[in-house]
């Protein structure tokens, strides 16, 4: 056998392997995720801060502090700070016409990346959990309550929301639907795992005390939502999720958008894993450093592998034909059918699997988030990801390589 079919069975395995870990992983813990809000005490309820950053923002903002208004919260614990970060758009006229509501405060800013926006927003509020919501993304009206019960937990530092995507119009986002369906259950997991490494941007809680004590959000590599997360696990702070508070955000519409933030987040992932490099396979810090930092960062390699040897074998097998063809001419197919006989080579079968439990997966985040499981977008996902996913990762590695940069937008 030759050397990169040994590492394809063992991508392929380590794959299956690591699916299979979840799954049992999340079966061990689903007892623990079927708690209910029961008998709300708004006394005890936290005072929160959420904070819209905004860079040219004017076509969504609107809806996003619309749907913030619409909390069900008590009014005097809940403050909005929107940050108009330079757009050079209508945003920050827009903001301007929600000062009326005493809830909401506008502050206006030169362009400096979410980072500084998050870090202006901080000096105007002394609530005890602090959250942003990403201009483009909308919450429900249960969902702070939610996230403020994993705050009863003295321990907790931080707490990750479902996020889902909004109206999916075209076969692209469909894909994505599917994708963030499996993060959600992906998400939940790690988060019993003591293993969550990023905090994303649409609803993510955190202590206010915890913040001030590791320092303010930082560049991170325009990726803030992660570094922070990273710098949380290095103090060993606690890090959880709330499947049940559920993100509904906008999604890119075209591939070239969807190529320039998925480079930013695989960008940002590789350089922060550079900064904290310490972290790799230290025991100090559980099955995040042991298993699913490392797992995170060979999974980026290997699937770029795997594209490229498909495109190999691909080219390979084309130049058989062509030299097939210009030595034997046209040949008719055989037309005969054997229902009972199926390829059932190892590699077939491993890989029918991984498809198979990927699915399963899939359909257990969106009945987590309470989505519809049964729908086109799992198919069109498990048929056309793994072909557009290497060509991002390919070009994340490449900007690493030559040390260019990328940008928030």
């Amino acid at each position: 056998m030759e050397i990169s079919q040994i590492a394809l069975f063992a991508t392929l395995f380590v794959s299956l392997y690591f699916e299979v870990f979840l799954l049992i992983t999340y079966f061990e813990h689903l007892q623990n995720d079927r708690n209910t809000l029961i008998d709300i005490d708004e006394d005890a309820l936290p005072t929160a801060t959420v904070i819209v950053p905004c860079f040219n923002e004017e076509k969504t903002v609107g809806a996003t502090l619309e749907s913030l208004l619409q909390l069900t919260y008590p009014k005097n614990k809940l403050r909005i700070i929107a940050v108009n970060d330079g757009s050079s758009d209508n945003t920050l006229s827009i903001l301007k016409t929600f000062e009326h509501h005493n809830q909401i405060t506008v502050l206006d800013k030169k362009n400096g990346g979410k980072h500084s926006a998050m870090n202006m927003a901080l000096k105007y509020s002394d609530s005890e959990i602090i959250g942003c919501l990403d201009a483009d993304s909308y919450v429900e009206h249960d969902a702070l309550l939610y996230i403020a019960k994993q705050f009863e937990d003295i321990h907790t530092s931080a707490v990750t929301p479902s996020i889902k995507i909004h109206n999916p119009q075209n076969i692209l986002q469909l894909v994505q639907k599917a994708e963030y369906g499996l993060a959600i259950f992906v998400r939940n997991v790690f988060a019993h795992m003591d293993s969550l490494f990023i905090t994303p941007g649409p609803f993510s809680f955190f202590r206010r005390s915890v913040i001030l004590e590791v320092g303010p959000w930082r560049h991170g590599h325009s990726t803030e939502d992660l570094e922070m997360c990273l710098r949380l696990q290095q103090h060993n702070k606690k890090i959880t999720n709330e499947p049940r508070a559920i993100v509904h955000t906008t999604s890119p519409k075209t591939f070239k958008a969807l190529y320039n933030q998925r480079v930013r987040w695989t960008f940002g992932f590789l350089k922060n894993a550079v900064d904290y490099r310490h972290m790799f396979f230290n025991g100090k810090y559980g099955t995040l450093g042991l298993f699913i930092l490392p797992l995170s960062l060979v999974s980026i390699f290997s699937a770029t592998f795997l594209f490229a040897t498909l495109l190999w074998n691909t080219g390979v097998k084309i130049v058989e034909e062509i030299v097939r063809f210009q030595t034997v001419g046209v040949q008719v197919p055989s037309m005969q059918f054997d229902m009972f006989y199926f390829n059932t080579t190892a590699l077939s079968s491993i890989v029918f699997a991984l498809l198979a439990l990927t699915f399963v997966l899939i359909s257990i985040g969106k009945k987590i988030s309470k989505d519809k499981i049964f729908s086109f977008d799992i198919p069109l996902y498990i048929a056309l990801y793994g072909f557009i996913t290497p060509l991002w990762l390919a070009g994340s590695l490449y900007k690493v390589v030559v040390k260019d940069k990328v940008r928030w937008r």
